[in-house]
């Protein structure tokens, strides 16, 4: 039983973006967060052991569901990874980042490796690390139609996996009233979704 989901932003990303995702959760669960993160210039290894030191802190008994956008999946799958033990039952992955597409390839030619999250995007093998996650772990991914940042990949080896393609773009898809519904459906499937 999920007792507790926090909401993981990518980058450059305000967290208020993902208000509407907290919002429609918030029917299913008391204690929906948004995790707070630097936007741009992350340590990223900071980022990754607040996230781990987090998830291992969680001692309510119940689940934590990690919904996702963008680099925040990055950031979440290296938690997941890293952590020795962890209450993670469910991973919402909405475009995660696992190959780059145009607009952060344009960025990384222009910036090098100056901005932390931009290197990791460039970097084709950075940019999948960990995709496969913990294989107790249930997931769903949810690639949009018209993403200029990110490029799907196969989740095939995956057993817990669900992969949706949605219309939409980067940043809609994450608000998408029929996003917002299949995020629920996945986490809460007992509930009385409208």
């Amino acid at each position: 039983m999920i007792d507790k989901v926090l909401l993981i932003p990518g980058f450059c990303e305000p967290p208020l973006f993902l208000w509407p995702l907290k919002l429609a959760l918030q029917r299913h669960c008391d204690d929906v967060q948004l995790w707070p993160d630097r936007l741009i210039f992350r340590d990223l290894e900071e980022s990754v052991a607040r996230l781990q030191r987090t998830l291992q802190e969680h001692q309510s008994g119940g689940a934590i569901a990690l919904v996702t956008h963008s680099f925040g999946d990055w950031v979440a799958r290296r938690a997941i990874t890293a952590s020795r033990s962890h209450q993670v039952s469910s991973l919402v992955s909405i475009a995660p980042v696992m190959q780059a597409g145009l607009v952060p390839d344009l960025l990384h030619h222009a910036t090098g490796d100056v901005i932390p999250e931009v290197a990791v995007m460039g970097d084709p093998v950075r940019a999948n690390c960990d995709a496969d996650v913990d294989a107790s772990v249930r997931r769903l991914v949810i690639w949009a139609s018209m993403d200029l940042y990110v490029r799907p990949v196969e989740i095939d080896e995956h057993p817990n996996a669900t992969v949706h393609h949605l219309i939409g773009s980067h940043l809609t898809v994450a608000m998408q009233p029929n996003s917002l519904r299949l995020i629920s459906q996945f986490l809460f499937p007992a509930s009385d979704i409208r």
